[in-house]
């Protein structure tokens, strides 16, 4: 009888299979991790990366320095004031991965970008002298956590929020919220230095003031909950909430900025 006889595979053969397969499984996840990474980006210390640019968006650390052009990829260091030239618009991601957005004609300044995770601390804080911004903040992990934003007339106080902020060329704002709540305040401001170059201007003389009077909070503060808007006028008085609908609010800026939502989740 005629018998079958099949070669055994040899031994180099056989490790070199398994050698092959180790390889390409050591390659596969590694392209996982590199994509996890892609999409997590870790941020250290105080600065903000620059995850989406469209157009020219220029930078300075100083008063005194130059203006530089910013690009994506690039960070933003706390200190440095950004603005976004015509026709552009600029996503920085937080060191959480919380998104804040500007639109054309925007200026801002980052004053704080702190991120403690192990300490359950988060301090990032924005001034927005004009323009637009949208923001996309994580939500509160800690206690004493937490985005601010600020304007001449208004500071948003901010926890696991979206919503977005209007300040016009009279230092007016609009402010209104899409998820979470927010907290709108009058500034607080206590007088720093005078900054150098700064000219000597006659200070007018004493006037008659009305005395102190009793000031509640809710002359101070407004809590702004979903789906309302709230405005601060030119001399930083503060309207009350009122709702607003998406029907009324839809324009080629809030498009845009839920479409990036929805791409980042």
């Amino acid at each position: 009888m005629h018998q079958s006889y099949v070669n055994p595979v040899p031994v180099s053969t056989v490790w070199f299979r398994k050698t092959l397969f180790a390889v390409m499984t050591l390659l596969g996840l590694c392209s996982v991790v590199w994509a996890q990474d892609q999409f997590v980006f870790p941020i250290e210390g105080e600065r903000a990366r620059v995850s989406f640019m469209k157009g020219e968006v220029t930078r300075r650390s100083d008063p005194a320095a130059e203006w530089t052009f910013l690009t994506l990829e690039d960070f933003v260091q706390a200190g440095e004031r950004v603005k976004t030239m015509k026709g552009a618009r600029l996503e920085l991601q937080l060191p959480d991965t919380s998104v804040i957005r500007f639109e054309e004609e925007s200026d801002v300044r980052l004053i704080k970008a702190g991120y403690q995770p192990a300490q359950g601390k988060r301090d990032v804080q924005f001034s927005l002298l004009l323009g637009k911004t949208w923001a996309n903040v994580q939500q509160a992990f800690g206690r004493n956590d937490g985005v601010q934003v600020e304007t001449n007339n208004a500071v948003v106080g901010v926890r696991g929020t979206v919503f977005r902020m209007n300040v016009a060329p009279d230092k007016s704002v609009m402010v209104r919220v899409y998820s979470g709540r927010v907290t709108v305040s009058k500034p607080y401001r206590v007088a720093g230095p005078v900054e150098v170059g700064t000219k000597v201007r006659e200070i007018p003389g004493p006037e008659r003031v009305a005395g102190p009077r009793r000031v509640t909070e809710e002359e101070w503060i407004r809590i702004v909950e979903a789906m309302q808007q709230i405005t601060v006028d030119s001399k930083g008085i503060p309207s009350k909430p009122r709702d607003f609908t998406m029907e009324e609010d839809l324009n080629d800026w809030v498009q845009w900025n839920l479409e990036r939502d929805r791409q980042l989740r």
